[in-house]
């Protein structure tokens, strides 16, 4: 990888981990958002896939017993079983395709998160299916994890059971991408080393979003981090059209 590419994929990466740990979403999708511009989609997938699995076994560490199986096994399984046809769609589709997707999906979700729409009782089994089956096929195309995000937020959740649901579905479904990538040959030892400085930047972000956020008197913080991923997905999707 070349200089300015390592340098700008390190600086990204530690703003993407100032915006998870601000915010507690987004970084992933900042990181598309802004490297596909200069490199393929798979070939960025490929390095967040490495930061992520390290990042989703530590959260899920803390979660572990706080887990609802009935409602995860619901939202998991079909996530599991449609992965592998976005991923399928990933390898054989090409880069600007890709790059349209990821901005669409990314707005989809954000505007969605934006409006705080919320139901009035926790969604439905077959609810979870549908999401699960939707969700789980556009994160194998993309692995963007925010449209499950966005759709598991609607259902009327606690924070602590909106929490543990995320982070457990987002452990299972990083441990089952990686297995895709590793069958299909898609991660390379390059993507590992490569991934290191980022994932060094990355949870360093992290720790500081964090620290700001206990810090910040502002409780529109999300508003802010969703507008920035607009803005960029929007961008995205202009110069893909143009």
């Amino acid at each position: 990888m070349d200089l300015p590419i390592l340098l700008l994929t390190v600086i990204t990466s530690g703003i993407a981990g100032v915006l998870r740990g601000f915010a507690g979403f987004g970084g992933p999708a900042f990181m598309l958002a802004v490297l596909t511009w200069f490199l393929t989609p798979i070939a960025v997938i490929n390095k967040i896939l490495v930061i992520e699995f390290v990042a989703t076994g530590y959260l899920f560490f803390g979660v572990r017993k706080q887990i609802d199986w009935p409602t995860s096994t619901a939202l998991i399984i079909p996530a599991l079983l449609s992965m592998p046809f976005g991923h399928w769609v990933l390898l054989h589709s090409d880069a600007d395709t890709m790059r349209l997707t990821i901005s669409l999906a990314t707005l989809f979700s954000c505007g969605l998160m934006l409006f705080d729409i919320r139901l009035a009782q926790k969604l439905p089994i077959w609810g979870l299916i549908v999401i699960g089956f939707v969700g789980g096929a556009v994160l194998g195309a993309s692995f963007i994890a925010l449209v499950l995000v966005a759709l598991i937020l609607i259902g009327a959740y606690n924070s602590t059971e909106t929490r543990t649901l995320l982070v457990f579905s987002g452990f299972v479904f990083a441990v089952w991408y990686v297995m895709l990538a590793v069958y299909r040959d898609q991660v390379q030892f390059t993507d590992v080393v490569a991934a290191i400085p980022m994932g060094v930047a990355y949870f360093a972000g992290s720790w500081l979003g964090a620290l700001l956020f206990k810090r910040s008197t502002e409780r529109s913080y999300r508003h802010y981090a969703l507008g920035l991923l607009i803005f960029l997905a929007a961008a995205g999707l202009v110069r893909q059209l143009l």
